[in-house]
Formats: C-alpha cells, sequence, structure tokens
C-alpha cells in the first residue's frame, strides 16, 4: 500500500488531497505552538493583562487615586508587548526555514489568533459572567445586592465589586485553554488557515524540501 509519513502522521489512500493538506498545515502549526514559549504558561497569561484591567475596572473606577483609577487603560501596554512580541517571533522562526512570504501569512494568523483569544474572548466571558454574578447577587445575597440612593445613583458596595472581580477572572483562567484550543481548532484551522492560503503554501513548501521540521517521505507497503 501506498503511504505518506508526515512525522509520524501517515497519509494513506483514503485521505483526499484536501485532507491530507489539511493535516499537514494542522501539524505543522500544532509543532511551531508546542514550541512557542509565549504559548505556555505562565507567559501565555501576559495577554490577559487587559482583561485584568477590565475585570478590575468596577473597582479601580471607584478610586480617588488617580493612578489606580487609570490601571484598566494601562493594561492594555503590557498585553500589547507581548502580544506584538509573540506575532513578531512567529514572523522570524518561520523566516529563518519558511522564507518571508510563509513567515507574513503565519504573523497574520498569529496576530487574529491573539486578537480572538487575548482580546475578543475574554472581554465576552468577563462582561456576561459579572453581568450573570451581579444579577445573581442581587437576587440572592443580600450583602452583596447593588443598592442606589434617593436621586438613583448607585451606592458604592466594595463587597460586590470584588466579588464581580474574583468571578470574572476565575471565569477567565477557568476557560482559557477551552478558548485557545477551541479558537486553533476550529476557527483558526477550518476558517482562518484556508483564508490565508495555509494550507497551499506549506504543502508547497514541503514539496520543495524546505519545510520547518518535516520530511516528506514515499514508502512502497
Amino acid at each position: 500500500m501506498n503511504s505518506v509519513s508526515l512525522n509520524s502522521l501517515n497519509f494513506k489512500q483514503n485521505y483526499t488531497p484536501k485532507e491530507a493538506k489539511t493535516k499537514l498545515c494542522n501539524n505543522a502549526a500544532k509543532e511551531n505552538s508546542e514550541n512557542n514559549i509565549l504559548h505556555k504558561a505562565p507567559l501565555r497569561y501576559a495577554g490577559y493583562f487587559d482583561d485584568i484591567g477590565a475585570a478590575t475596572r468596577v473597582v479601580c473606577a471607584n478610586s480617588k487615586n488617580a493612578l489606580v483609577k487609570n490601571l484598566p487603560a494601562f493594561s492594555y501596554i503590557p498585553a500589547g508587548i507581548y502580544i506584538g512580541a509573540d506575532v513578531g517571533n512567529t514572523f522570524m522562526q518561520a523566516k529563518k526555514t519558511d522564507g518571508t512570504k510563509i513567515a507574513a501569512k503565519k504573523a497574520a494568523r498569529e496576530a487574529i489568533f491573539q486578537t480572538i483569544t487575548s482580546i475578543l474572548f475574554p472581554i465576552a466571558i468577563i462582561g456576561t459572567t459579572q453581568k450573570a454574578a451581579g444579577k445573581g447577587f442581587d437576587k440572592f445575597i443580600p450583602s452583596l445586592k447593588q443598592q442606589f440612593d434617593a436621586n438613583g445613583a448607585k451606592i458604592l458596595n466594595r463587597k460586590r465589586d470584588i466579588a464581580l472581580v474574583t468571578a470574572g477572572l476565575g471565569t477567565l483562567f477557568g476557560l482559557s485553554k477551552t478558548t485557545d484550543k477551541f479558537t486553533d481548532k476550529i476557527l483558526m484551522e477550518k476558517i482562518i488557515d484556508p483564508a490565508l492560503g495555509l494550507h497551499n503554501d506549506i504543502q508547497n513548501h514541503s514539496k520543495t524540501g524546505k519545510t520547518i521540521t518535516s520530511k516528506l517521505s514515499t514508502t512502497q507497503g
């Protein structure tokens, strides 16, 4: 039986060309991610600095200290540095072995991945969690219920604010690995990679013998 071996993956005759192409691209993406320390804890959590700022906004907004009050805005700085470092590192590493064209596409992929997993999903998770938690506090926990004065303005309740921060951050970090995997396996591999043409580029690059870590060999069995 004819088979194609790629780093212990066997592409047998029951694979269509499109499926084999997808497997090849996914394997390369997986190897790149596993070798990237910026995708592993604790550095991975640096991408959530802005989300920590968003989660703590309910507490910081009530502070009389200007620095503390603006911490949520400042939190975008380290998050931006992390995302920029990850995108830059992805480009430089890929350029060494894949050339500028593919490296640029991989850097674009990484920028999209980070935008989704470090900004969009976390903000949605924190916002949804804090909204649901707030309703729960109002209904079931009197000490954490939001009170209003005669003019309809909110009365400061630090216990409630801290509880909202804890709920938001706890949910975010609890779901971080799940959202990363969902984004990588579903959104990136199924939608973004084909849109960027990475499947075609990686397959064509492999045929020239210039892959990052993979060797394509054909065996007769």
